[in-house]
């Protein structure tokens, strides 16, 4: 059972139903004799019953106390709950209704007895799951919600392992259960915040309107369970809870090779578009009918043995943690906008599955205002600017990247969070990717406290030496290989890589970078499964423009435009339109002029070409790259020692015009996604601002 939407505080339009033949005649205990004790909730029992005239028929039967219901709408709820079930009685998988009594103080509502239990226990108790076991499942719950969704227009809200029951202990018929948070979807769509925190959907943490996706954002958790044996927005203890909340709103998650190992890529596909954070772009139960995996023959889906994801499975059950994020609840509406920080939520063992067991204020850690001292200005951007800030009880210094929220379109805080959840995955690889350091979430901006390179950026630096050899270029690009890897092998590309997203730690180094920017990350789940057409002009990778699914390869080509710009001081491509540079950059229209190379070695230029090939499947990998000879070069072979000065010089002529090439953007693609924050997520690309001033609030 679960809590009627507070009808004074949200626009839900409650659905009527007609009960007029709802009500079964008769007393429920004139018909039934209630027998066994099941479970128990905040409002009534749950409890065996047979019929008087078939003591061998049993159900299952709620009964609900309505002395102990609050509100009228309380009861009202019962009711709609029993109408849906009546209304879906016809559907095999949704678990049957018998019988609703309305009585003087109690209401009862009859439903066939699962004596099988709810799937997540059920697969914890089994010596051998498949992946076609699974695939089973889901394309019941496919069938299921897409008759639900467009025939009734019902959404569940409250999908869960826990909510899917088995006919019995025999039987893998599944049938969904507890509808009491289902509702009619009106064409507005609905808004109470209410679910279970581990499969909600971020649209219903930020307090969006929302229809029918939120089901399929659910359905996308269960099946990231039950093939992974972890949750997909993991947390490791009920304290980090908001941080679970933050990972869901910017759909981070991670498909770990160690559990993932054995099921099919058309599984993690399917996955991947039921987990996208904008409900425009998910998957609707109708096309995951159609997929890939849904139709994959059952007999090799029958050989990938899911064992692994089993024992993962079997420890997440016996976690205090873990059952306090499977609670059902009823979220607190009283904020604009999601704070997780002052929401916890019960550690007890049993929980209520109608109610929060227990929402209280927890102390907000410090303001970023609070922590930090803002000094001056480094860069400056449409919606973001960065700043040199101290902080006030160590007087450390730090660079901080503070973001207009107000600036931000709607799905602006996916971005943002995406960047955040990327860079904190990043941490252990501080050595080459900046850090970030502290991240605030306040009501009127967002806060990323990194790293501060006193160093500057690559394109800078390299034109304030005065004698830059082929050997410095290829010690650099060593460096930023090792970064490439760090994000390669974590299952992340960066899709933004160029000179001014590479920083230096201090004036005294110019070699060792750090790669920062992330705002255009994405996390690779599979290959070729990146779509979005994003990226800086000059250094945006073919596939991309071609509108081809892409993965961290197109890394590789930004990699050899950034090694040919260091060598000779220009772009391989270098257009007067960005139509006729797209076109170039399709076709892979390049070549080395050999009066600016003929100084360059024959490793060099055999780096950049495998680098810069058309064909990403031809093009290196980041491992390849670290192992070509260029960087594994003696490092005193002559032949890279020399001075590279006439790139310099060409460079420092071409400085203002390369700099106006350095906007990052996002194409409009099939999905019809075009960008929110275009100059927010590389606040670096704006003309330095060398001045120091105390920076005011924006």
């Amino acid at each position: 059972m679960a809590e009627a939407a507070d009808g004074d505080t949200i626009t839900d339009i409650e659905t009527t139903l007609d009960v007029t033949h709802l009500d079964a005649e008769g007393t429920f205990e004139s018909k039934y004799d209630k027998k066994d004790e099941i479970a128990r909730g905040a409002y009534g029992v749950v409890y065996t019953a047979h019929p008087k005239d078939d003591p061998q028929k049993y159900y299952a039967v709620k009964v609900v106390d309505k002395s102990k219901m609050k509100k009228q709408k309380d009861i009202d709820a019962v009711f709609r709950e029993a109408g849906f079930l009546k209304e879906l009685r016809l559907l095999p998988n949704v678990i049957p209704f018998i019988d609703f009594f309305a009585e003087e103080q109690f209401l009862y509502v009859v439903l066939s007895y699962a004596r099988g239990g709810d799937l997540f226990r059920r697969l914890t108790e089994r010596r051998k799951f498949t992946e076609k076991d699974a695939r089973d499942i889901g394309l019941v719950l496919f069938q299921t919600l897409n008759v639900m969704h467009n025939k009734h227009k019902i959404v569940h809200r409250d999908l869960k392992p826990e909510n899917l029951l088995l006919e019995s202990r025999r039987s893998d018929t599944v049938y969904l259960a507890d509808f009491g948070f289902a509702n009619k979807v009106p064409e507005h769509g609905l808004k109470t915040r209410c679910g279970t925190p581990a499969f909600v959907a971020p649209e219903i943490l930020l307090g969006r309107a929302y229809h029918q996706p939120v089901d399929m954002w659910s359905i996308g958790c269960i099946l990231f369970f039950m093939l992974g044996g972890y949750p997909p927005f993991h947390m490791k203890e009920e304290k980090n809870l908001k941080f679970m909340f933050r990972k869901i709103r910017a759909g981070d998650f991670a498909f770990h090779e160690s559990q993932w190992k054995s099921v099919s890529p058309a599984a993690k596909r399917l996955i991947a578009r039921l987990l996208v954070v904008n409900p425009d772009h998910r998957c609707t139960a109708e096309k995951a009918l159609e997929s890939e995996w849904i139709k994959l023959n059952a007999d090799d889906l029958a050989m990938n043995n899911l064992s692994a994801s089993l024992t993962s499975l079997k420890k997440m059950t016996g976690r205090t943690s873990w059952r306090g994020a499977i609670s059902a609840v009823k979220f607190a509406k009283t904020a604009g906008f999601w704070n997780s920080e002052n929401v916890t939520f019960s550690r007890q063992a049993k929980v209520d599955d109608d109610m929060v067991d227990e929402v209280m204020n927890t102390p907000s850690k410090l303001t970023f205002d609070e922590k930090y001292k803002v000094k001056r200005k480094i860069r400056k951007g449409s919606c973001a600017t960065v700043y040199e800030c101290l902080h006030k009880g160590t007087g450390e210094k730090f660079a901080v990247k503070i973001i207009k929220r107000s600036k931000l379109q709607k799905t602006g805080d996916e971005f943002i969070l995406n960047e955040v959840a990327i860079m904190q995955s990043l941490s252990p690889y501080g050595e080459h990717i900046v850090q970030l350091l502290d991240f605030y979430e306040e009501e009127e901006f967002f806060y990323l406290v990194m790293d501060f390179m006193g160093g500057g950026d690559v394109f800078d630096r390299v034109l304030e030496i005065g004698k830059y050899s082929e050997s410095d270029a290829r010690k650099l690009t060593t460096s930023l290989l090792k970064g490439v890897h760090c994000m390669h092998t974590s299952e992340v590309a960066h899709r933004d890589l160029k000179p001014q997203n590479l920083l230096l730690s201090s004036k005294e180094n110019h070699t060792e970078v750090k790669i920062i920017d992330f705002g255009f990350s994405r996390r690779v789940h599979t290959p070729q499964s990146l779509t979005s057409r994003c990226g800086t002009p000059h250094y945006v990778a073919p596939e991309i423009l071609k509108n081809i699914p892409h993965d961290e390869s197109s890394d590789i080509w930004s990699v050899g435009v950034i090694v040919f710009l260091i060598l000779v001081g220009y772009l391989p491509i270098m257009k007067e339109t960005q139509s006729e540079l797209f076109q170039e950059i399709r076709t892979g229209n390049w070549k080395f002029q050999e009066e600016d190379w003929e100084h360059i070695s024959q490793e060099a230029k055999d780096f950049v070409s495998k680098c810069l090939n058309v064909d990403p499947e031809q093009r290196w990998t980041v491992e390849e790259a670290l192992e070509s000879p260029w960087i594994n070069a003696d490092a005193d072979d002559q032949s890279i020692a020399s001075a590279i000065s006439t790139s310099m010089q060409t460079l420092r002529q071409r400085r203002s015009a390369l700099r106006m090439h350095t906007t990052p953007v996002i194409w409009e693609d099939e999905e019809g996604g075009d960008n929110p924050i275009n100059s927010v997520m590389n606040a670096h690309d704006s003309d330095i601002e060398e001045e120091d001033e105390d920076a005011e609030e924006e």
